[in-house]
């Protein structure tokens, strides 16, 4: 399998290779010991012709050209042409050796300056051969201390505003749509939106084992029970077990639009208050790093934040919440509903998506729901208005989940969805 891996900065697409690499030698897809470090070191690195991994921007360095300083320029002709001689290079040693797998990371759009552009050479990546293209995206206040991070690591004096995070992010995942759909003239390939909270071994399994797994969206309260750790026990425990069975697109994964922060943030500008700490437990639903595509990473928080750069983001963040949610849909083959009517009330936010899954996505997605008759309201009128199949018994509904694929799924013939 031949991945392409976009994202903006921020991302860390060398650790997301590093977790992949350890995914892939646990598993035995390749040879070697399950310690990858960073993918760049050649004592680490795996036989390039079982795996090749490679970074344009990495290239970029190799070849003498200093990244910021060749964006920051402009340079239309010199910038093009620095992209295309990284991206000849890749291609080249491919083909010289030829690999069973490789995972090939770039930016799709830059920005610097206020400006967003692209270098990309599309018969250049015409010539990686990609099968699919993964846009890995984080949490933006995660992008906002990574980039911190790193200038006070690196002196970059690079900094975002979280409105141009969510603005770049959008293009990233606008250009990848867009060559997923022009690469190759006779077909298409899959694009993936990959929130990096998502467990390793998922990305692993949709990468290079998608035909074997189901792949799912799961629903489940979210909003209602943010703050009722017995109630979100119960979430993370079906979430951890959909994890481990199928392959799983979770919001959860990107949790940005915690009323908390947003409320703390319109206080503080009430006030008069110039600066507030957000907290970890302020600012999502509680996951840790561990096992993740970002394991190996420090958490982002407690972090410093001028409330009026929270404010101004709100109605944009909302919407790409929406958004992303259902774009998750259409990637899934199906919808895992987990008990739509917790405490008896109706989660707007679940209604929606199977909604959205039933009616508005083409095609159809099934939708597959588990429901505890002690939630009560399952009588609600509105649950008649999307086409669903109910479990009542838990190992029953993630039986007809693993049933959702055809039974020639290991076909590579058949097509995904």
């Amino acid at each position: 399998m031949r991945a392409l891996l976009a994202g903006i900065s921020g991302v860390n697409k060398d650790v997301v290779v590093a977790n992949l690499l350890d995914r892939l030698r646990a598993n035995g897809d390749i040879g070697g010991p399950a310690d990858a470090g960073r993918y760049q070191d050649p004592q680490a690195a795996p036989d390039p012709r079982e795996l090749f991994a490679a970074s344009v921007e990495d290239v970029f360095a190799q070849q003498g050209d200093d990244l910021a300083s060749t964006l920051s320029s402009f340079r239309p002709t010199y910038q093009l042409g620095a992209w295309q001689r990284a991206g000849l290079a890749i291609a080249e040693q491919m083909e010289d050796l030829d690999p069973r797998h490789s995972l090939l990371a770039t930016h799709l759009t830059y920005y610097t300056s206020g400006r967003q552009f692209s270098l990309i050479d599309i018969p250049t990546i015409r010539r990686w051969r990609p099968d699919c293209i993964i846009t890995l995206v984080d949490d933006m206040l995660d992008i906002r201390a990574a980039l911190a991070r790193r200038d006070a690591e690196q002196h970059t004096n690079f900094q975002l505003r979280l409105r141009e995070i969510l603005a770049w992010r959008s293009a990233e995942i606008a250009m990848a749509d867009l060559l997923a759909r022009n690469l190759y003239e006779q077909r298409d390939i899959p694009h993936y939106v990959v929130g990096l909270k998502h467990p390793a071994e998922m990305l692993y399994r949709l990468i290079f084992h998608r035909r074997r797994f189901p792949v799912v969206y799961s629903s489940f309260p979210i909003t209602a029970i943010r703050y009722d750790a017995d109630r979100r026990a119960s979430v993370d425990g079906i979430r951890g077990e959909l994890h481990r069975r199928f392959i799983v697109f979770d919001p959860l994964t990107l949790d940005e639009g915690t009323p908390q922060v947003f409320d703390k943030a319109r206080a503080a500008c009430e006030d008069g208050v110039e600066q507030i700490t957000i907290t970890a437990d302020e600012a999502r639903w509680p996951l840790s790093n561990a096992g993740t595509l970002k394991d190996g990473l420090p958490s982002a928080f407690p972090m410093t934040l001028d409330p009026r750069e929270a404010l101004e983001v709100w109605d944009d963040m909302e919407n790409q919440v929406r958004h992303r949610d259902l774009t998750m849909v259409e990637q899934a083959q199906c919808v895992a509903a987990y008990r739509i009517t917790m405490d008896g009330r109706l989660s707007t936010g679940m209604y929606s998506e199977l909604m959205y899954a039933s009616h508005t996505a083409e095609p159809a997605r099934p939708v597959l729901m588990y429901a505890d008759p002690e939630d009560g309201g399952l009588d609600h009128p509105f649950l008649r208005n999307f086409n669903h199949r109910t479990y009542y018994a838990t190992e029953d509904w993630f039986d007809a989940i693993a049933d959702i694929a055809p039974g020639d799924r290991d076909n590579p013939q058949r097509p995904l969805f």
